[in-house]
Protein backbone atom coordinates (compact mmCIF):
# COMPACT_ATOMS: atom_id res chain seq x y z
CA UNK A 1 0.00 0.00 0.00
CA UNK A 2 1.09 3.94 -0.98
CA UNK A 3 0.84 5.67 2.55
CA UNK A 4 1.94 8.87 2.96
CA UNK A 5 3.40 11.06 5.32
CA UNK A 6 1.36 14.50 5.59
CA UNK A 7 4.48 16.14 7.13
CA UNK A 8 6.59 18.31 5.41
CA UNK A 9 9.23 15.84 5.26
CA UNK A 10 7.22 12.82 4.12
CA UNK A 11 8.44 11.25 1.57
CA UNK A 12 8.42 12.29 -2.27
CA UNK A 13 8.11 10.92 -5.56
CA UNK A 14 10.98 11.77 -7.84
CA UNK A 15 10.16 9.15 -10.70
CA UNK A 16 6.65 9.44 -12.59
CA UNK A 17 4.85 12.83 -13.79
CA UNK A 18 2.00 14.02 -12.22
CA UNK A 19 -1.00 15.74 -13.06
CA UNK A 20 -1.36 18.76 -10.55
CA UNK A 21 0.81 20.26 -8.20
CA UNK A 22 -0.39 17.30 -5.14
CA UNK A 23 0.09 13.58 -6.03
CA UNK A 24 0.32 10.43 -4.15
CA UNK A 25 3.90 11.80 -2.97
CA UNK A 26 1.25 14.59 -1.33
CA UNK A 27 2.73 16.92 1.11
CA UNK A 28 1.89 20.11 3.22
CA UNK A 29 4.04 22.38 0.96
CA UNK A 30 1.64 20.88 -1.87
CA UNK A 31 -1.31 21.10 -0.37
CA UNK A 32 -0.68 24.19 0.62
CA UNK A 33 0.29 25.75 -2.81
CA UNK A 34 -3.13 24.18 -4.29
CA UNK A 35 -4.62 25.72 -1.77
CA UNK A 36 -3.34 29.32 -2.29
CA UNK A 37 -3.78 28.80 -5.88
CA UNK A 38 -7.22 28.14 -5.49
CA UNK A 39 -7.62 31.56 -3.23
CA UNK A 40 -6.06 34.04 -5.39
CA UNK A 41 -7.90 32.68 -8.60
CA UNK A 42 -11.16 33.29 -6.43
CA UNK A 43 -9.71 37.04 -5.37
CA UNK A 44 -9.95 35.73 -1.62
CA UNK A 45 -8.61 37.10 1.49
CA UNK A 46 -7.10 34.76 4.00
CA UNK A 47 -9.90 36.03 6.24
CA UNK A 48 -12.57 35.65 3.20
CA UNK A 49 -11.80 32.31 3.48
CA UNK A 50 -11.57 31.77 6.98
CA UNK A 51 -15.14 33.15 7.02
CA UNK A 52 -16.63 30.95 4.62
CA UNK A 53 -14.83 28.01 5.85
CA UNK A 54 -14.85 27.96 9.62
CA UNK A 55 -11.19 27.61 9.79
CA UNK A 56 -8.98 30.55 11.71
CA UNK A 57 -6.96 32.84 9.16
CA UNK A 58 -3.95 31.67 11.29
CA UNK A 59 -4.36 28.32 10.42
CA UNK A 60 -5.12 28.60 6.90
CA UNK A 61 -1.85 30.66 6.91
CA UNK A 62 0.48 28.12 8.25
CA UNK A 63 -1.54 25.29 6.27
CA UNK A 64 -0.48 27.59 2.61
CA UNK A 65 3.13 27.66 3.70
CA UNK A 66 3.24 23.84 4.40
CA UNK A 67 3.76 24.63 7.91
CA UNK A 68 0.70 22.55 9.08
CA UNK A 69 -0.87 19.46 8.18
CA UNK A 70 -4.75 19.84 7.74
CA UNK A 71 -6.80 17.06 9.70
CA UNK A 72 -9.78 15.28 7.85
CA UNK A 73 -11.91 17.87 9.57
CA UNK A 74 -10.20 20.68 8.71
CA UNK A 75 -9.44 19.61 4.92
CA UNK A 76 -13.33 19.31 4.62
CA UNK A 77 -14.38 22.58 5.57
CA UNK A 78 -11.84 24.32 3.62
CA UNK A 79 -13.76 22.28 0.11
CA UNK A 80 -17.16 22.71 1.49
CA UNK A 81 -15.80 26.36 2.03
CA UNK A 82 -14.70 26.52 -1.72
CA UNK A 83 -17.92 24.22 -2.54
CA UNK A 84 -15.29 21.52 -4.34
CA UNK A 85 -14.58 17.98 -3.29
CA UNK A 86 -11.94 16.81 -1.58
CA UNK A 87 -10.83 15.31 -4.54
CA UNK A 88 -10.72 18.36 -6.30
CA UNK A 89 -9.02 19.79 -3.38
CA UNK A 90 -5.99 17.42 -3.44
CA UNK A 91 -5.39 17.40 -7.60
CA UNK A 92 -5.60 14.88 -9.84
CA UNK A 93 -6.23 14.20 -13.14
CA UNK A 94 -9.41 15.75 -14.85
CA UNK A 95 -11.06 15.73 -17.95
CA UNK A 96 -11.67 13.80 -20.45
CA UNK A 97 -14.02 11.23 -21.13
CA UNK A 98 -12.10 7.92 -20.05
CA UNK A 99 -9.64 8.75 -17.53
CA UNK A 100 -7.24 6.21 -16.28
CA UNK A 101 -5.40 6.78 -12.84
CA UNK A 102 -2.09 4.72 -12.09
CA UNK A 103 -1.93 3.78 -8.60
CA UNK A 104 1.11 5.99 -8.35
CA UNK A 105 -1.10 9.11 -9.86
CA UNK A 106 -4.16 8.93 -6.76
CA UNK A 107 -3.76 12.05 -4.66
CA UNK A 108 -3.54 10.41 -1.33
CA UNK A 109 -4.06 12.49 1.73
CA UNK A 110 -2.83 11.10 5.09
CA UNK A 111 -3.65 12.52 8.73
CA UNK A 112 -0.28 11.75 10.86
CA UNK A 113 -1.79 11.59 14.22
CA UNK A 114 -4.34 8.93 13.31
CA UNK A 115 -3.25 7.07 10.38
CA UNK A 116 -6.51 7.58 8.63
CA UNK A 117 -5.90 7.63 4.64
CA UNK A 118 -8.13 9.01 2.15
CA UNK A 119 -7.27 8.04 -1.61
CA UNK A 120 -8.93 9.87 -4.67
CA UNK A 121 -9.84 7.19 -7.23
CA UNK A 122 -11.79 9.47 -9.59
CA UNK A 123 -10.71 12.75 -11.73
CA UNK A 124 -11.54 15.86 -10.62
CA UNK A 125 -14.84 17.13 -11.37
CA UNK A 126 -15.36 20.24 -9.40
CA UNK A 127 -18.34 20.73 -7.28
CA UNK A 128 -20.85 18.35 -9.65
CA UNK A 129 -19.89 14.30 -10.63
CA UNK A 130 -19.14 11.88 -8.73
CA UNK A 131 -16.09 11.39 -6.61
CA UNK A 132 -15.02 8.02 -5.69
CA UNK A 133 -12.10 7.74 -2.36
CA UNK A 134 -10.33 4.25 -0.97
CA UNK A 135 -10.26 5.08 2.57
CA UNK A 136 -8.01 2.74 5.26
CA UNK A 137 -8.43 3.63 9.15
CA UNK A 138 -5.92 1.93 11.45
CA UNK A 139 -6.84 -0.04 14.62
CA UNK A 140 -9.26 2.27 17.08
CA UNK A 141 -8.89 5.21 15.32
CA UNK A 142 -11.07 7.74 14.07
CA UNK A 143 -11.14 10.16 10.49
CA UNK A 144 -13.01 12.72 12.70
CA UNK A 145 -15.86 14.72 11.67
CA UNK A 146 -16.42 15.83 8.64
CA UNK A 147 -18.65 18.54 7.81
CA UNK A 148 -22.25 18.49 5.97
CA UNK A 149 -22.32 18.52 2.47
CA UNK A 150 -24.25 20.96 0.90
CA UNK A 151 -28.66 19.64 0.12
CA UNK A 152 -28.68 17.03 -2.64
CA UNK A 153 -25.55 15.15 -2.30
CA UNK A 154 -25.60 11.50 -1.75
CA UNK A 155 -22.80 9.13 -0.35
CA UNK A 156 -22.70 5.45 -0.69
CA UNK A 157 -20.58 3.50 1.15
CA UNK A 158 -19.17 0.30 1.10
CA UNK A 159 -16.70 -1.86 3.89
CA UNK A 160 -14.24 -3.86 1.97
CA UNK A 161 -12.46 -5.36 4.89
CA UNK A 162 -13.06 -5.21 9.06
CA UNK A 163 -15.74 -3.46 10.90
CA UNK A 164 -17.12 0.38 10.70
CA UNK A 165 -18.89 2.85 13.09
CA UNK A 166 -20.47 5.00 10.54
CA UNK A 167 -22.00 8.39 12.72
CA UNK A 168 -24.23 10.85 10.96
CA UNK A 169 -25.42 13.78 13.36
CA UNK A 170 -26.48 11.61 16.35
CA UNK A 171 -27.34 8.18 14.88
CA UNK A 172 -24.82 5.84 14.18
CA UNK A 173 -24.62 2.53 12.50
CA UNK A 174 -22.32 -0.77 12.86
CA UNK A 175 -21.62 -1.44 9.34
CA UNK A 176 -18.82 -5.33 8.48
CA UNK A 177 -17.51 -6.10 5.79
CA UNK A 178 -19.48 -6.33 2.85
CA UNK A 179 -22.13 -4.06 3.97
CA UNK A 180 -23.21 -0.86 2.47
CA UNK A 181 -25.06 1.73 2.96
CA UNK A 182 -26.55 5.43 1.10
CA UNK A 183 -27.40 8.31 3.47
CA UNK A 184 -27.54 12.18 2.52
CA UNK A 185 -24.58 13.73 3.31
CA UNK A 186 -25.83 17.17 3.94
CA UNK A 187 -25.06 15.98 7.99
CA UNK A 188 -21.82 15.90 9.89
CA UNK A 189 -20.67 12.52 9.52
CA UNK A 190 -17.58 10.39 10.94
CA UNK A 191 -16.06 7.19 10.22
CA UNK A 192 -14.66 5.08 13.01
CA UNK A 193 -12.87 1.63 13.57
CA UNK A 194 -14.40 0.10 16.51
CA UNK A 195 -11.46 -2.60 16.52
CA UNK A 196 -8.72 -2.64 18.43
CA UNK A 197 -6.95 -5.36 16.35
CA UNK A 198 -7.74 -5.19 12.60
CA UNK A 199 -8.00 -2.37 9.74
CA UNK A 200 -10.85 -0.96 8.32
CA UNK A 201 -10.52 -0.77 4.34
CA UNK A 202 -13.95 0.84 2.44
CA UNK A 203 -14.90 2.98 0.00
CA UNK A 204 -16.81 6.20 -0.09
CA UNK A 205 -19.18 6.95 -4.05
CA UNK A 206 -19.71 11.34 -3.27
CA UNK A 207 -22.72 12.40 -5.72
CA UNK A 208 -22.74 15.66 -5.89
CA UNK A 209 -24.94 15.69 -8.57
CA UNK A 210 -28.28 17.63 -7.28
CA UNK A 211 -31.50 15.35 -5.86
CA UNK A 212 -34.74 15.15 -4.87
CA UNK A 213 -36.33 13.86 -1.56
Amino acid sequence: DYIVDMSSNGPRSANHTVHQPVSLRTSSDALGLRLRQLRISRRLSLQQVASLTGVSKSMLSKIELGQASPTATVLGRIAEGFGVSISHLLGGPTGADSVVMRVIEQPIFQVPKTGFVRRSVSPMRGSKGVDVAFNILPPGQSSGRFPPHRPGVEETLVVVKGQLTLRLDDSHYELNEGDSICYRADHTHQFDNPSQTDETRFIIVINNMPAEY
